[in-house]
């Protein structure tokens, strides 16, 4: 009897023992199943990351090319390292004058964001706070204007192997959006400096800002 006893706490001690032993294997088998699936995420996640961030460093830009003449031709399979021609660097620096010099109390912010794209990181950054402490955007808001660009002559003074030195000369109207009769016309001298930058998404000409100078010549 006594043996009985013992052979059905014996059994019971195995049971016992077999039940958590299971338990256990399989609580340590989902446990390392969490962990491999936490795992392959974040794996497919940097992946995933890495696939874009490559796609948009390498992935090669829509160019508009102009030629002197002003013909636009749309590239798209342009390489990044083709060179910049002196129609871009044209074409360039007009658009960047018309977005930086507009002054028009409507599109104020939308051209000045084109052109602050079109510098250098820290050109643009300095030429951004000199804008915001001077409260630029809001005095031409109120304003009420729009201006007239039209380039009398460009000519490209000096270039080197990385940079283009432009000199634009243009006369912009100020018009009165409440009287359109109320107009005044100025001679300006603008000087641009370009820099020659790998082509990519931000910068499709290859070209960005680092200085602009404007000076006055007087009534036109």
């Amino acid at each position: 009897m006594g043996n009985l006893l013992n052979y059905k706490d014996d059994g019971k001690k195995r049971n016992g023992r077999l039940f958590y032993e299971i338990w256990g294997d399989l609580e340590s088998q989902n446990t390392m199943l969490k962990i491999v699936v936490v795992l392959m995420s974040l794996i497919a996640g940097i992946s995933i990351f890495t696939s874009f961030y490559t796609y948009e460093t390498n992935r090669v830009p829509i160019v508009i090319r102009v030629n002197k003449v002003g013909n636009a031709q749309v590239l798209r399979d342009l390489p990044f390292d083709n060179r910049v021609g002196t129609g871009e660097i044209v074409y360039f620096s007009k658009s960047f004058v018309r977005e930086f010099t507009g002054f028009n109390s409507l599109m104020i912010k939308t051209e000045l964001s084109m052109a602050l794209n079109k510098m250098s990181l820290n050109y643009g950054k300095g030429t951004l706070s000199m804008i915001a402490r001077s409260k630029f955007v809001q005095k031409m808001e109120k304003a009420d204007i729009t201006s007239e660009i039209k380039f009398k002559k460009i000519r490209l003074i000096k270039q080197t192997i990385n940079h283009d030195e432009l000199k634009l000369y243009v006369i912009r109207t100020v018009v009165s959006n409440s009287n359109p009769t109320i107009k005044n016309s100025t001679a300006y001298e603008d000087k641009l400096i370009l820099k020659r930058i790998k082509r990519s998404i931000q910068y499709p000409f290859g070209l960005e800002v680092v200085y602009f100078g404007s000076l006055k010549l007087g009534g036109a």
